[in-house]
């Protein structure tokens, strides 16, 4: 079976796959600069938002999608902040993006291991200098469950299609399916009768 590949969407300016390309990276510098704040670098406070907000806009898709996801990812980059409490951000990061890319409901079911994590990490991590392992380990996972959302919906779209196949096969199978004589003549029929007879010679007025 040849693998699925995501489809380019239809664009009004630009590439599609440039946009994907430049946006994604964008988004991701952007929250990740969000983070680097601290007391002697409040500057990133401000650049990474605007940074983030620029990818948002050249990511490709619906307008209305993008902007809706804008302010929840916004704040959940600046919520990362707070500490390895806060690492469920991620959650509103990813279901974001799968917002944004169009993703089908079944797709959502990848949050759920980001939402696992935020509870085993809240248990684990203790001192805000554990941040890091938390940024780190929530990152790699929202970038796992994100493949992950695409292969669900991978797997959607494969079902649907063979779902389809079977029922032209089937449509194709009753067409081509001998019609009962029973059914169309009335019971007790068991061939389907000639519709016109050759008269025989006794049935013609004798000579």
């Amino acid at each position: 079976m040849a693998p699925w590949i995501d489809p380019t969407p239809r664009v009004r300016w630009g590439d599609a796959r440039w946009r994907y390309v430049v946006g994604l990276v964008t988004i991701v510098l952007g929250a990740a600069a969000t983070n680097l704040t601290s007391t002697f670098s409040l500057w990133f406070l401000l650049i990474g938002p605007c940074v983030q907000l620029l990818g948002w806009l050249i990511l490709p898709g619906a307008l209305w999608r993008r902007l809706t996801v804008l302010l929840p990812c916004l704040l959940g980059a600046l919520v990362l902040l707070a500490g390895p409490d806060f690492v469920g951000a991620y959650a509103a990061l990813l279901a974001g993006w799968l917002f944004a890319r169009h993703r089908p409901l079944l797709s959502y079911l990848a949050v759920l291991p980001v939402i696992v994590l935020s509870f085993v990490l809240k248990a684990a991590l203790n001192e805000y200098g554990q941040n890091w392992i938390g940024l780190l380990s929530g990152a790699v996972l929202t970038v796992t469950c994100a493949w992950l959302g695409w292969g669900l919906e991978v797997w959607r779209r494969r079902q649907i299609a063979a779902w389809r196949v079977r029922r032209a096969l089937r449509g194709r199978h009753a067409m081509r399916r001998p019609i009962d004589a029973a059914s169309v003549y009335g019971p007790g029929t068991t061939a389907t009768p000639a519709l016109s007879a050759s008269p025989t010679r006794s049935s013609v007025d004798p000579e």
